[in-house]
């Protein structure tokens, strides 16, 4: 029960933060979240354990007063994450491969610089923290509850827009934050999404 109502503490606090914002700016907030909207697909794969994730989320964001090409976004994003821990690897938990799966929120704050921007293509440069928010976990569909479910991050990577409309993102993320109760598995990945 903690769990929701932290969750929707949070969505509460983003829509105050985001009515104020919206209230100073010309930009509306759905105007932003709509342009800002994405589908990712993260993956690692090491002889250890394989990592994939599935993410959908949006972002809110507002250029810097001081140099019209450097930016701050925060972001949010709903993970679908799935792990198999191989059997002969360091994080093994049995005999067999197993499978842990993990759904987040997590929220990407981030500082950006435009390399080159047209109307019709662009490309910038972005890094910043994260933090994630894991709400649930299963081993072999099973609740396991054996890990940090607060989780800090790092990102590097790159936007390029294109057509107009469309954008890809590349980047690089590493989770200093161990994901096991006892400090095991620290990720890291390249993500790809797509987005407006």
């Amino acid at each position: 029960m903690n769990k929701k109502v932290t969750i929707l503490l949070i969505f509460v606090c983003i829509f105050i933060v985001s009515g104020k914002i919206q209230a100073k700016t010309k930009d509306t907030i759905g105007k932003q979240l709509f342009k800002n909207f994405n589908l990712g697909w993260d993956v690692n794969s090491n002889h250890d354990y394989r990592w994939s994730n599935f993410h959908i989320g949006t972002a809110y964001g507002r250029k810097f007063e001081s140099d019209s090409k450097a930016a701050w976004q925060i972001g949010a994003d709903l993970n679908w994450s799935k792990y198999t821990l191989f059997s002969d690897g360091i994080y093994s938990l049995g005999t067999n491969n197993n499978i842990l799966r993990t759904r987040s929120l997590s929220f990407p704050l981030i500082a950006s610089y435009d390399i080159s921007k047209t109307f019709f293509h662009g490309l910038k440069v972005y890094t910043g923290p994260t933090y994630e928010m894991i709400f649930s976990s299963t081993l072999n569909r099973n609740d396991y509850s054996k890990i940090r479910f607060g989780q800090f991050g790092w990102t590097v990577g790159t936007k390029i827009r294109f057509l107009a409309i469309f954008s890809a993102r590349l980047a690089y993320n590493y989770y200093p934050t161990p994901l096991f109760n006892n400090g095991n598995l620290n990720r890291s990945n390249v993500s790809f999404s797509f987005g407006f």
